[in-house]
């Protein structure tokens, strides 16, 4: 059975094409509208799985009529269609609800893609699962041997049920885009001095050019493991967040939101904590 899509846009023309896209692609255009009173009449005559939405539209914009659907019924799955693409109409349409963002002029490739995993955000999500800690494993081992000269190989791959006690160092990299996610970085301060050292080809000049380099080491390594998983998946959209650094014997680590899953990667200097986690997240950007 063919996936039922409406259009909501008040250009003829962009209908026009959106629809030709969309049958072209196997898709069932069910209906059109172009103001937010046609939308819930054309909505609820049709019961589409997916509605494309413009943003600029007169009387009441594309948020307005999103909130209305949304609203109407809450299960509505709206992906947004314009010529705007900044941070600020993005972090809107988040909070309106609404499903994915494709810019105009709309790639039909592109379009395929947000519909397919609007419908299924579950797969995305367990393939993101599946390869988040092994990706950060690839990550750190290839860059602690290039940077640290040291080979690295990993042992004890679990989840975190209880809290974890630092070791001393302890770096914490947000991961955001179209999930969220959490990087943690635990070492001694003995094997993040020997690494630097390594590093820097001299001893540290003091306990801060220590942490400076813990801190940017775990920058690089959640920025390439983002990185890698972007490119096997470009919807993820995922970046890092400036780290966050702890340093001392008591901090225990705890993630109330976020499944962490940990990994301890042995090299000559001594093991590395690396604990990896996302949240679920329900909308897709391209």
């Amino acid at each position: 059975m063919a996936i039922k899509i409406m259009i909501v846009d008040d250009s003829p023309f962009s209908r026009t094409i959106i629809a030709e896209t969309l049958t072209d692609g196997g898709y069932e255009v069910v209906g059109e509208a172009d103001s937010l009173e046609t939308a819930l009449e054309t909505y609820n005559k049709t019961k589409p799985d997916i509605v494309t939405m413009d943003i600029a539209m007169p009387e009441a914009d594309g948020f307005e009529v999103s909130r209305a659907l949304l609203r109407n019924d809450p299960k509505a799955k709206i992906i947004l269609s314009s010529s705007m693409k900044d941070e600020e109409t993005e972090l809107e349409a988040k909070r309106v609800g609404i499903s994915g963002y494709v810019q105009k002029p709309v790639e039909a490739d592109n379009l395929f893609e947000v519909i397919r995993k609007v419908l299924s955000p579950d797969t995305l999500f367990q393939e993101l699962l599946s390869r988040g800690l092994d990706t950060f494993k690839e990550a750190l081992s290839q860059n602690i041997t290039r940077m640290a000269k040291t080979s690295v190989s990993f042992i004890e791959d679990a989840e975190i049920d209880d809290p974890y006690q630092s070791k001393g160092v302890t770096t914490i990299i947000g991961i955001i885009g179209q999930y969220t996610g959490t990087m943690i970085l635990d070492l001694s301060f003995e094997v993040a001095e020997k690494i630097a050292e390594t590093i820097l080809r001299r001893p540290a000049k003091n306990p801060e050019e220590v942490l400076a380099m813990v801190s940017e080491l775990a920058n690089i390594i959640g920025g390439i493991a983002c990185s890698m998983l972007n490119k096997r998946e470009k919807a993820l959209g995922l970046r890092v967040s400036p780290p966050s650094m702890f340093h001392g014997n008591s901090a225990e680590l705890v993630s109330p939101s976020v499944k962490i899953h940990k990994s301890l990667a042995q090299t000559e200097y001594g093991v590395i904590f690396l604990g990896v986690g996302f949240k679920k997240g329900s909308t897709l950007w391209m």
